[in-house]
């Protein structure tokens, strides 16, 4: 997830005004998709090892604070550049390659992993993420061929707010029925 790391950093730092401790990444970042909130700690140092993200200690705060490098990259450049990180970034890698076979906005894969996860914090295995959108291609593949149109087209966003929000519904439906029946 170190690459969905950095995205949430960058909008967690625009939304700030300022450089975040770990600890308001970690709120924010709960806010958006809780069930990667856990990762934070773990995938900063990940990212401040490539040179992607600064650290400074803030005496006042006293912890540190954490800003991506400027110029802000877009998750599709760092997936890019960096196949090895897209690879470690479980969750987007699975995404990206079952919708569109290619990193796509990381906006898209946060709405729709947050409607598989029922936006809980607890982190569905990669394999129910996968199986559900199979489900989701093989259950409507006519709303799942307006889904990868829409994100091939759209640099890998969906421009349509109206379908995206009926795909929600649908995964969110599929990711529900496919939880009940694995109990």
């Amino acid at each position: 997830m170190p690459i969905m790391i950095y995205k949430l950093l960058v909008e967690a730092v625009k939304a700030y005004g300022r450089p975040v401790t770990t600890a308001e990444l970690i709120d924010y970042v709960k806010k958006r998709i809780p069930m990667c909130a856990d990762h934070v700690p773990d995938h900063l140092p990940v990212l401040f090892k490539r040179g992607l993200v600064e650290r400074r200690l803030d005496m006042e705060k006293k912890a540190y604070v954490w800003e991506p490098k400027r110029p802000y990259r877009s998750e599709v450049e760092l997936a890019r550049e960096y196949p090895e990180l897209f690879l470690e970034s479980m969750y987007y890698h699975a995404v990206s390659k079952e919708v569109a076979g290619q990193p796509i906005s990381l906006d898209l894969v946060i709405e729709l992993l947050y409607e598989i996860s029922g936006g809980r914090e607890e982190r569905p295995k990669v394999s129910f993420v996968r199986k559900v959108l199979r489900r989701f291609r093989e259950k409507e593949p006519e709303l799942y061929e307006r889904l990868v149109g829409e994100v091939l087209k759209g640099e890998g966003r969906s421009a349509d707010p109206e379908l995206l929000r009926t795909i929600k519904q649908v995964i969110r439906e599929l990711a529900e029925e496919e939880a009940s029946g694995a109990r």
